[in-house]
């Protein structure tokens, strides 16, 4: 496969979000030979910098504001990915929450299915499905994933939701295969990873129980001697700015046992601090899925139904705090339940998450 013109294009979520950075950086890696192209849209590419088979191609800028303006129905990048896709050997789309009927999802499911168009080989990897309603929705991405050569989802949930379309298929999500650090590593502290709320559909009356809530379990863990870091694992969506919050609620008494990591592309450094915590708190989904990958202590304060269905397909319930339980809990409750806390072994869960890539290697060819 050449470099030029043979790249494999992979559409993911570039918004500097650790887990979908994480996803494509374990994409490029498992196929070193593979060249991959992907078109930035928030980011600079600097994340990936360090990967020589990812290259980025930048979307062309103001053009199609112009067109929207002027009430054209062309849109410039759109016509640019779409032959980008016809060039390509194999298209990947490749994420977490992709799938749901919310805002514009009638452009989203176009996106979609300009990548089954034309019989370039399709991959949707990764993904859940919903919340959806309609059966406008379910109908048109069952069109779309049964043009596709292969489509993996991360619950059961989303699987039978799908039960319709034989493409589709079941693994634990893929950053369960993301390896520990080794067993000699000192693991110690508390992790814990935060939401912004306030924007969120739903869930915006639950923001000051939740970090109220979070507030008084750093102090609480303070007090009993931990060391807590609070985790930025996505800028944009407003990680940072919850965090912000919490720091305010914490007395300064407290405040030289508290420390922040900021998510800013280094994904060397996001998962050092993740591998060396004896325990994560977990809000984003992929705090609890590196968290189990790592062996920690994991709890989850549950903020969307993909966490729960998650655990449940672990028999992991008990790791689980819906966010009602949570706010609602008292303080002692809250301490009690993460003290008693044990470090998390899935027999398997790694290979069972490789098997997200068990099609890809057929035609990609399989890691030596």
């Amino acid at each position: 496969m050449s470099r030029r013109g043979r790249a494999v294009f992979v559409d993911f979520y570039d918004y500097r979000n650790v887990g979908d950075d994480l996803l494509f950086a374990t994409l490029a890696r498992r196929y070193p030979h593979v060249p991959f192209d992907y078109i930035g849209d928030k980011t600079d590419g600097a994340t990936f910098a360090g990967l020589p088979n990812v290259r980025r191609l930048s979307r062309i800028p103001y053009v199609d504001g112009v067109l929207r303006r002027l009430r054209l129905p062309v849109r410039v990048n759109d016509l640019r990915r779409r032959l980008r896709v016809r060039r390509s050997p194999l298209v990947v789309r490749l994420g977490g929450s992709l799938y749901m009927e919310r805002g514009d999802w009638r452009r989203n499911a176009t996106l979609d299915g300009d990548l089954v168009r034309g019989g370039t080989p399709a991959f949707f990897l990764n993904g859940n499905f919903g919340p959806w309603e309609t059966a406008e929705f379910l109908a048109t991405y069952e069109r779309i994933f049964s043009l596709a050569r292969d489509v993996t989802v991360r619950d059961s949930a989303s699987l039978e939701q799908l039960r319709a379309v034989g493409t589709v298929r079941l693994a634990p999500d893929m950053l369960f295969c993301v390896p520990p650090a080794p067993a000699s590593q000192t693991r110690q502290g508390v992790v814990v990873s935060l939401i912004d709320l306030s924007d969120r559909a739903g869930l915006s009356a639950w923001t000051d129980g939740y970090e109220s809530a979070m507030a008084d379990l750093v102090v609480d863990l303070v007090a009993r001697g931990e060391a807590v870091t609070l985790v930025s694992f996505c800028p944009l969506e407003g990680d940072e700015a919850a965090i912000s919050r919490v720091l305010a609620r914490i007395p300064e008494a407290s405040r030289g046992s508290v420390s922040t990591h900021l998510y800013d592309g280094d994904l060397d450094a996001v998962l050092g601090v993740l591998r060396r915590a004896g325990t994560i708190v977990a809000t984003r989904f992929h705090a609890m899925v590196l968290g189990v990958a790592f062996g920690a202590r994991v709890c989850c304060v549950e903020y969307s139904d993909k966490l729960g269905n998650a655990l449940r397909d672990l028999d992991a319930t008990s790791l689980g705090w819906t966010l009602p339980d949570f706010v609602g809990a008292t303080r002692a409750e809250r301490l009690a339940r993460v003290s008693a806390l044990e470090p998390v072994d899935i027999p398997g869960i790694a290979a069972r998450a490789g098997a997200h890539f068990s099609v890809l290697d057929e035609y990609l060819g399989a890691p030596a």
